[in-house]
């Protein structure tokens, strides 16, 4: 005798046996009932869910003995040779072997001619979309105005290949996949049938491999019923198909919780030497630190996420025990390093086993990572938000006191050429911080030491905006402060500097940065600083005595002026 494989035995024959598309079988019942019937189907969805099935229990429905009915009989002449597929009334095209021109046209030659058996003939195109342009132009006239006594039904798993034209002419039904709960309640209805005994964590793991293909599922089932000798085990199942079990991740997370690298690296040893798919176990992972995330943000109410959790009942509650094992941030930063795993793992990048235990390395130290507020504001992990127009503690960049810099006087234009300083910018004192600032609320004045003693952090701030921006303001000194206006001096050699920082979008940064410490508006100005005059004098007395010759004199003088710190070697 010859044997039909499950998919095919326990295939559904009325609309009561259609597995998880309740809204598109009552549809298909009311239309009927209501005889509402339109001339053009197009069943679309993912393999195995039921459109090739549902296209042959509508047939079955429509030529029925009993009339056209919500329910057929399934006894009759019609629904008995629509179920073995030799009724002259549906006929099954193929649309990957029956794609051309030519095929259509014989098609449209058939329509013209009645049903033999039945009320109506009906043509089921299975993968539609494979048809040619020039053979979806030729249907366009049959499907617009078809006979009464024809009706079309495609199926397709890619709609948007299909023509615009003909997706208008077309009642459309998009099938859902499957949930792996109704996979699993149909998979138990078949083991009874065939009385098979079959594990529930056995017929949960084929209902998740699936992938919400009924027909995938009951595929594997028949193969793990030829696999398994008397029960049909979970740990059988996970063989064959190369996954992990629910236990494996939980003592993953263990140890993860209790930073326990060498156990990690023994388990994906093991799965590795047991010759387990280590991307399938790759995505195991991100699955369950999503589930372990959603029975987190749940709290309390844990039980409520079951329905979007493909877990047995015993992992749902050890995975509400573990919920808070880690924080919130903890877990949404796990799951973007779990995602970037999989794009590593599809483009080789490294052998799979390296690129997980690398990941998982980077789960063991999770608590290591700090805010990115925390890490600009420099206080580390007893880092406190500051309350408004407070501003918040810093380390001293340098702690060890220096000589204070030199007065500098204020310019607001550029030099001429004899004041200019010396292309050899004077050492500039790095600023010591002083005593801490004291808090500024939003109305108050503030002097410049305020402003002298916040000015590391404000350079570190706009550093964390742009770097570029940061680098050129490390080379301005606070210079002065007027009302709501800070100054702030640049020597002339960076003149490039201060017109960069002057455009509005990099200016925006500094002052927001002011903004921030300071919890007021301030207009920033930049200025071209020049060292005091004393310093030239003292430079000059430095200098070889000047010829006496008035004339030379003039004229070295003149040269000394302009490069600074220069002297006589030889007068000949």
């Amino acid at each position: 005798m010859t044997y039909l494989v499950f998919a095919r035995k326990f295939r559904p024959q009325s609309f009561d046996e259609v597995v998880g598309q309740a809204p598109i079988v009552t549809t298909l019942q009311n239309a009927i009932r209501q005889e509402r019937i339109p001339q053009n189907f197009l069943f679309s969805g993912p393999r195995g869910v039921g459109k090739t099935s549902a296209a042959r229990i509508l047939a079955k429905a429509l030529n029925c003995e009993k009339g056209a009915t919500e329910n057929p009989c399934g006894k009759c002449t019609s629904c008995t040779e629509i179920t073995d597929g030799s009724s002259l009334d549906v006929l099954e095209i193929d649309g990957a072997s029956n794609r051309g021109i030519e095929e259509i046209r014989n098609l449209r030659e058939g329509v013209k001619f009645k049903p033999v058996h039945g009320r109506v003939k009906v043509y089921i195109i299975d993968e539609v979309h494979m048809l040619t342009p020039e053979a979806f132009n030729a249907l366009l006239k049959t499907l617009e105005e078809p006979p009464p006594h024809v009706k079309f039904v495609f199926a397709t798993t890619e709609p948007h290949k299909v023509p615009l034209t003909i997706l208008s002419r077309c009642h459309r039904f998009h099938f859902k996949r499957i949930p792996a709960a109704e996979i699993a309640r149909k998979l138990e209805e078949i083991a009874k049938a065939e009385k098979l005994k079959a594990e529930k964590g056995a017929i949960l793991a084929v209902a998740k491999a699936s992938d919400g293909s009924l027909r995938d599922a009951e595929g594997l089932l028949d193969q793990m019923a030829s696999f398994s000798v008397g029960t049909i085990r979970e740990e059988d199942v996970l063989l064959m198909l190369g996954l992990a079990s629910e236990e494996l991740y939980f003592e993953v997370l263990a140890a993860l919780k209790a930073k326990d690298a060498p156990k990690i690296f023994s388990r994906v040893a093991g799965l590795y030497d047991q010759g387990k798919d280590l991307g399938q176990f790759a995505k195991g992972l991100l699955e369950f630190f999503r589930n372990l995330l959603l029975v987190h943000c749940a709290g309390e109410a844990w039980k409520e996420t079951a329905q979007f959790i493909e877990m047995s009942p015993e992992g749902m509650n050890e995975l509400a025990k573990r919920r808070s094992d880690f924080g919130r941030g903890e877990l949404l930063l796990a799951l973007s390093i779990l995602g970037n795993l999989q794009g590593q793992i599809r483009r080789n990048l490294a052998p799979p086993r390296l690129l997980i235990e690398i990941a998982l390395l980077k789960l063991l130290h999770l608590e290591g990572l700090r805010p990115m507020a925390e890490a600009v504001s420099g206080a580390g992990k007893n880092f406190q938000e500051t309350a408004p127009g407070e501003i918040p503690d810093a380390a001293p960049l340098n702690p060890t006191p220096m000589p204070p810099a030199a007065p500098k006087q204020v310019s607001s234009g550029t030099q001429s050429p004899k004041e200019s300083p010396s292309p050899v910018r004077p050492a500039i004192q790095p600023i010591t911080p002083g005593p801490e600032p004291a808090k500024i609320s939003g109305g108050a004045a503030i002097s410049l030491n305020d402003v002298e003693a916040a000015w590391p952090r404000v350079i570190e701030y706009v550093k964390t905006k742009r770097m570029s921006i940061g680098i050129f303001l490390s080379e301005a000194e606070p210079a002065e402060v007027s009302g709501d206006t800070v100054v702030l001096g640049m020597p002339s050699e960076f003149q490039f500097h201060k017109e960069t920082l002057e455009k509005s979008q990099n200016l925006q940064f500094v002052q927001e940065a002011f903004e921030v410490l300071f919890a007021k508006r301030l207009k920033i100005q930049f200025v071209v600083t020049t060292p005091d005059t004393s310093e030239k004098q003292a430079a000059k007395s430095e200098a070889a005595p000047l010829p006496k010759d008035s004339k030379l004199s003039e004229i070295v003088l003149e040269a000394m002026n302009i490069f600074e710190g220069s002297k006589i070697v030889r007068t000949e």
